[in-house]
Parts: structure tokens; C-alpha cells; sequence
């Protein structure tokens, strides 16, 4: 069963960007970026608004038709790999006033559309000039504050 463990994005290192319902990504410190499809785009946007893994369970289980021990396995899953890629990270509790997200459908369960499992796409070929960008060069609390030097 999902617990109350609580992840956030890993900034300033990872951005983030919805499009159209797909999710890019890009952890500036290692210079990958990665693409989602809707569910992860979903999941995204539950762990940017603080939500704990019982709380992204259940709302992925309301948009979602498939067994909630699916959808428990494969959040899991995603979580894990968002970990590994450090995407994102441990957060201490759930944040006070985030995002406010729509988590229930209005229509009969037969309108849910089925669940996928999400799916995280990982790309390199833009490695070198992603580490050149001189948005490496800064202060810990991120662009545009340029790193001082002593």
C-alpha cells in the first residue's frame, strides 16, 4: 500500500515544462533531459503540488480505469526512476499551499481512460551542450545568480 512519503523536484539542478500533456524535463547539473507521456505527466504534476504517494495513488486510481494494485506498482516504479535519475527528491512533509489539482472525475468510471503504465524517456545527444551552458555557473539558489569567486 502507497505511504506518506513526500518527493519534491530536485531544484534548481531539474527543470520542468508541460507541453500539451507530455512532460520535459532537464537535469541541468548532469545534461540529460527526458520526455513523459500523460500519466507521468500526471504524476509530475502531483509531486510538484506536494502530494504524498498515497495521495498521487489515489488520484491516479480516480483518473485512471485499471486495478489500484497496478496503479500502486507502476507509480511506485516511476517514483523510482525519477529517483535514480534525480529527478526528483525526498521532500520532509508534504508542502502547505501547493498546487491545487483536480484528482476525481465527474463522469461514470467507464469514462476513465485506461491506465498505462508511465514511461520515462531519457535522452543524451544534447549532453555536452547542455554542460557548456553557462547556467552551470552559479550560486546554489540558481539562474541568473552567477557563481562568485573568491
Amino acid at each position: 500500500m502507497p505511504g506518506n512519503d513526500v518527493f519534491r523536484v530536485n531544484s534548481p539542478q531539474v527543470i520542468a515544462e508541460n507541453i500539451d500533456g507530455e512532460v520535459v524535463l532537464v537535469n541541468l547539473e548532469k545534461g540529460i533531459y527526458y520526455s513523459t507521456d500523460q500519466v507521468g505527466a500526471d504524476l509530475w504534476g502531483l509531486i510538484e503540488a506536494g502530494r504524498s504517494v498515497r495521495e498521487i495513488h489515489e488520484a491516479i486510481c480516480a483518473r485512471y480505469d485499471a486495478d489500484g494494485g497496478q496503479i500502486a506498482m507502476a507509480v511506485s516504479s516511476f517514483l523510482s526512476e525519477l529517483r535514480n535519475e534525480e529527478l526528483i527528491v525526498a521532500a520532509a512533509s508534504p508542502q502547505e499551499g501547493g498546487k491545487r489539482l483536480e484528482t476525481s472525475s465527474t463522469g461514470a468510471v467507464m469514462d476513465r481512460p485506461p491506465f498505462r503504465p508511465p514511461t520515462l524517456n531519457k535522452y543524451t545527444d544534447m549532453r555536452d551542450m547542455l554542460l557548456l551552458d553557462p547556467i552551470h555557473d552559479v550560486e546554489e539558489s540558481g539562474w541568473p545568480v552567477p557563481k562568485t569567486t573568491d
